[in-house]
């Protein structure tokens, strides 16, 4: 029987017809789509005759108005027309399904590659490979060390661009968590022991907490590259054993000197300042990357993000500039309800709406989250990111549930019934600890807020995505609630988002109770004519607003070019490049006091570069110490600058910043911003303190302490247990211990058991506090009497005394200073630093400084009573 051959074909010899996105779209025909809409003809208009041959396209788009099938045409012009190899990457697993199933919808040739690039399908990955299909896929088949089926795309579409921050930036970031390896985690933090600041270094050391005050830091250069040798060797040894930390360590050992070691209490990163994007070929080699994004910001932080020097950006189609898609009610509980009070309106909120998505900047504001979750509603399910890596029905199936995401403020669709209602819980200000030290320890807030508003502007479009959606949204945050009452913040938004948190802002201040505000959103969801109402007033204002990014801001976008370079400069040693790049930073960034914190980080930088230089070219010998110098000097107010002094080479004429004072003025300031710079919890607060401070009830008395010392900068703290200080007071590495004794008759004397009662404060704090090295423990005893009964003398060497009636005038005279502090803030249009240095130059002048405040604790000692037998 003959054997029936193979019957072979002849391929067809492609001949690509030049069609542009517009007229592909025509030919889909696709069902229950019968045009594009204006504002999708634009772009694609604006694309194809202005930007189809620039390496690197940004297309903006507000949320819900077609960004997919913008993206998905282009995708398709690039592979029809040019028979490119295309990408399509998506934040996650899930939203990559949504696009390849929206794709096969419209008809177009699409393949998914998603999961273990080993186990895609040979057909799927064959089409993408021979140009017959799009690669929809995720950002890590990109962004990994070995991408090894995904690294020949002609074309790559980043959607959702700003949420790719983390994942390109992990890939040149060695990430040392605490809690999945804590022996390699202590043994970096205790080579650096000397490097670290007493007070830092016994809190990261310690077990229990990570305090309620979050720890951001560097390691100064000097010292990070004096002991890069030790470094090298412990990671080297330990690397394997650190989960995907070897990944990026193969990227970065060989550029070690380039990159920098930021630090907190759970987490150590070593990165370079911007990733080097350009040095990984599955990126850098394609012919085009088109970024989408509901906003791209105006100061250059996409290019920071993705280490692109230019990016082109289409600019939003004419008529969108005031519009976006549904409706909002943005609600600020902080306004006029205290913490607790805040979040019953966010529990209260969920009871009714039943679903709720919940955006947090990190795991430590989710946790702290979910933990109150499960105290007040623990009959609701908490589902988090990894419940919905595949699919959101393990949310939308549910009633009772509530989504915790974290840093994930694009790339998730809830839309219509699906969810209602949204809750942004935290400042979104640091989505790694970078941006965590320069806004926290720098203030470097000039470009991070533009990061800030990005995130903003992305979290309102997670609940409604078409024009006729709508959706309840709780920003719950003091600090939240600071950056939006800011005119120079608040014009930076979209004009919709404008009208909307202004309506939020006026109306939330008139809200009396924590069931009307509640109410007042369940009518907003339940109540047509209401729904309305509130939809015309809020369309109505929209038209007195426009969007005007802050001055500063186009400086940031002229340095954004330079920044660039000077990364990649260092990243190939080309120093002397580096240092010229540096210096047109600098000049770029020059004038006026917004600028300071970030133009400070970059005097850093570039003395970084000259103390490398000088050991590796001929170079200036005293660039570094010019630089170093330069930074220090416009340092005023900013904290970590007070420890940075005795740790690169300055110049003598540099001031000393005192460290104590600093301490002091970032805690008064977060007392100030928890409480709002506008609305009446800080009076409530302050005529709460001094009804506790008045009140000759211990339980009362001391929680006024313990509230006291906190208003004047101190970190406080109430033990408990009847053997445990009455209140504690610290500021770095002075601590205080208090015995209060307002119950007892004034015309009592002190007795001896009261004296030692106070002085075994002292060794309770050193037993049961973390101390750093060289701390000092001060007791006092605080009460109505005036003597002291002669047998007690003994005991009460060492001690102090302060009379109730005096720690009463100290409370009233801190309420009324930090009034007058906070009016001139509320008032203030300017940056952070001028807070500080405000805040310190204030309670300096009303004598209210940590050394007054010690001085007054220690004005006298208990055996300076008058004695009685």
């Amino acid at each position: 029987m003959d054997r029936k051959k193979f019957e072979f074909v002849k391929p067809k010899v492609g001949k690509s017809v030049e069609k542009d996105p517009e007229s592909i779209f025509r030919e889909l025909q696709i069902p229950n789509i019968k045009g594009l809409w204006s504002q999708q003809a634009d772009i694609l208009r604006e694309y194809y005759n202005n930007f189809k041959t620039n390496p690197d396209v940004a297309i903006e788009l507000p949320t819900g108005t077609g960004k997919t099938l913008i993206g998905l045409l282009i995708a398709e012009y690039r592979r029809r027309c040019h028979q490119e190899r295309v990408l399509y990457l998506c934040p996650t697993k899930q939203l990559a399904k949504q696009v390849h199933s929206k794709a096969k919808e419209y008809g177009l040739p699409v393949s998914l590659l998603i999961g273990s690039q080993n186990k895609y399908s040979e057909e799927e990955y064959g089409n993408y490979i021979m140009s017959k299909s799009v690669g929809i896929t995720t950002y890590s088949a990109i962004f990994n060390t070995n991408p090894f089926r995904m690294d020949d795309a002609n074309t790559i579409l980043l959607d959702d661009a700003h949420s790719a921050e983390n994942y390109i930036s992990s890939l040149w970031t060695v990430d040392i968590k605490r809690k999945q390896n804590k022996e390699v985690f202590e043994s970096i933090i205790e080579l650096f022991k000397g490097d670290i600041s007493e007070y830092n270094y016994t809190r990261i050391m310690s077990d229990d907490t990570e305090y309620y005050k979050p720890i951001y830091d560097l390691i100064p250069y000097p010292k990070y590259l004096e002991k890069l040798p030790q470094l090298i060797e412990l990671l080297d040894a330990n690397i394997t054993e650190c989960g995907n930390a070897k990944h990026p360590w193969s990227k970065i050992n060989e550029n070690l000197e380039m990159c920098q070691m930021f630090f907190s209490w759970g987490e150590i990163n070593i990165r370079p300042l911007i990733p080097p994007t350009k040095t990984h070929v599955a990126f850098s080699n394609a012919k085009q990357r088109i970024y989408m994004s509901a906003t791209l910001g105006d100061g250059g932080e996409l290019e920071r993000i993705t280490g692109v020097r230019k990016i082109g950006k289409i600019p939003i189609p004419k008529g969108w500039d005031k519009y976006s898609n549904g409706r909002r009610l943005i609600l600020f509980p902080n306004r006029i309800f205290n913490p607790d009070d805040s979040l019953k309106v966010a529990f209260g909120a969920i009871q009714n709406q039943e679903r709720a998505l919940v955006l947090c900047p990190d795991n430590r504001t989710a946790q702290f989250f979910i933990s109150k979750m499960e105290q007040e509603l623990p009959e609701y399910t908490v589902l988090q990111s990894s419940d919905i890596e595949d699919s959101l029905v393990p949310f939308s199936s549910r009633e009772k549930v509530v989504l915790v995401l974290t840093n994930r403020y694009d790339g998730i669709d809830l839309s219509g019934d699906i969810c209602r209602l949204q809750i942004v819980f935290g400042m979104p200000e640091a989505t790694n600890l970078q941006e965590g030290f320069l806004w926290n320890r720098l203030n470097a807030n000039a470009v991070l807020s533009e990061l800030v508003k990005t995130r903003i502007t992305q979290a309102l479009g997670r609940c409604t995505r078409s024009n006729d959606d709508f959706a309840n949204v709780i920003m719950l945050d003091p600090n939240l609630l600071k950056f939006c009452t800011r005119r120079e913040n608040l014009v930076g938004f979209h004009p919709e988002i404008q009208a909307e948190i202004e309506f939020g802002l006026s109306n939330s201040e008139k809200i009396e109770s924590v069931t009307e505000m509640i109410e007042f959103m369940n009518d907003f969801i339940t109540d047509k004519e209401y729904f309305s109402a509130i939809n015309d007033a809020i369309t109505e204002i929209r038209e007195e607003y426009e969007k005007r990014p802050k001055a500063e801001v186009q400086k940031l976008t002229l340095s954004v070019e330079n920044e660039v370079d000077f990364m990649y400069a260092l990243w190939k040693r080309e120093l002397d490049r580096a240092l010229e790049k540096a210096k047109l930073i600098l000049e770029n960034l020059s004038g006026g006091k917004e600028l300071d914190g970030y133009r400070a980080w970059w005097y850093y930088n570039a003395g970084n570069a000259a103390y490398l230089a000088k050991r590796i070219i001929p170079t200036d010998p005293n660039l570094d110490r010019n630089y170093y110098s330069s930074a220090l000097r416009m340092s005023n107010g900013i904290s970590w600058m007070a420890d940075l002094i005795h740790s690169v080479p300055t110049d003598d004429d540099v001031p000393r910043i005192d460290p104590y004072l600093v301490a002091q003025t970032d805690n008064i300031e977060k007392v100030l911003n928890d409480l709002g710079l506008f609305g009446v919890m800080f009076e409530r607060d302050m005529k709460l303190l001094l009804s506790l401070i008045n009140n000759d009830e211990a339980k009362k008395f001391e929680k006024g302490l313990e509230h006291l010392g906190r208003i004047l900068g101190f970190d406080a703290f109430l033990p408990k247990g009847d053997a445990a200080p009455d209140g504690v007071w610290s500021i770095r590495d002075k601590f205080f211990g208090f015995e209060a004794k307002t119950e007892e008759a004034p015309e009592d004397p002190v007795y001896s058991d009261a004296c030692r009662q106070t002085d075994g404060h002292k060794k309770w704090i050193c037993e049961n506090v973390p101390l750093p090295d060289g701390a000092t423990v001060e007791t006092a005893m605080i009460s109505h009497k005036n003597t002291i009964r002669n047998d007690a003398l003994p005991q009460s060497r060492g001690l102090f005394h302060i009379n109730t009636s005096d720690i009463r005038e100290l409370a009233l005279k801190a309420t009324s200073v930090l009034r007058r502090i906070r009016s001139v803030l509320a008032k203030d249009q300017g940056p952070n630093l001028f807070h500080k240095e405000h805040i310190s130059n204030f309670i300096t002048a009303e004598k209210l400084s940590y050394r007054d405040v010690e001085e007054f604790l220690k004005t006298k000692s208990l055996d300076e009573l008058e004695q009685c037998k």
